[in-house]
């Protein structure tokens, strides 16, 4: 899928130009920034229905294509205030794959368990998936063992994985993998499936939103492969 997101990683290595520049001092001088540029290039977040704190969250993007397109882990150490919840976030998936659980990793690295770093760390994962970063076997791994530490959560993890499998579709549908109904049932219920998220399965409305306002699918392609009515 690297190919529907190269405008996007276009766009994020322009900006590591703009930082190793040191033209900013602060992490939402950056998220603004993000906005602007993205405006200018007709770009969405990677994003569902929501879009609170969407370009702070958008960091992420910018954090992967620097540190594993670009290979600029070194520099990363300069730049802890723009991208520290990245950084740390990289640092609690580390520990789950070294065999630490979530909850003790959290603990470590942020210091306590809030929900919305939980969920910070695990976007940080989709996104490194979506960019080609990150196997999703890797990242289904690490969700699975969050959903086994934070059974509380439960409901909020149903939430996360209904954005992605959505998400996922609707790269499918841009990529003209899902030409028509059948194919986007069928893709959705092996999804669910994959993802232990039979009570998960995204609406057409969310795919729709998604396909047409994040990834600017044609609207009569989405609508084609959605069999919805124009």
């Amino acid at each position: 899928m690297q190919e529907l997101h190269k405008k996007r990683v276009e766009v994020a290595i322009n900006i590591w130009g703009e930082i190793l520049s040191g033209a900013f001092t602060d992490r939402r001088e950056l998220a603004e920034y993000l906005r602007e540029i993205y405006k200018e290039n007709s770009l969405e977040p990677i994003r569902g229905k929501t879009k609170i704190d969407i370009y702070d969250k958008e960091l992420a993007t910018v954090y992967l294509v620097g540190k594993f397109g670009l290979g600029l882990e070194e520099e990363f150490d300069k730049f802890s205030d723009l991208f520290n919840i990245e950084i740390h976030s990289e640092k609690v998936i580390q520990k789950i794959q070294s065999g630490e659980s979530p909850k003790t990793a959290m603990k470590e690295v942020f210091g306590s368990f809030d929900e919305n770093m939980v969920f910070r760390v695990l976007r940080l994962a989709m996104t490194a998936v979506l960019l080609g970063f990150m196997s999703e076997d890797t990242f289904i791994n690490i969700l699975f063992e969050f959903e086994k530490d934070f059974p509380e959560l439960e409901k909020n993890f149903q939430g996360f994985k209904r954005f992605y499998i959505a998400y996922r579709i609707a790269e499918e549908i841009a990529a003209g993998r899902v030409r028509n109904r059948i194919e986007k049932e069928t893709l959705k219920h092996a999804m669910c499936v994959r993802l232990n998220a039979e009570k998960a399965a995204p609406p057409d409305w969310l795919i729709r939103e998604i396909a047409v306002e994040a990834l600017r699918i044609p609207e009569r392609k989405v609508n084609f492969a959605l069999s919805l009515s124009e």
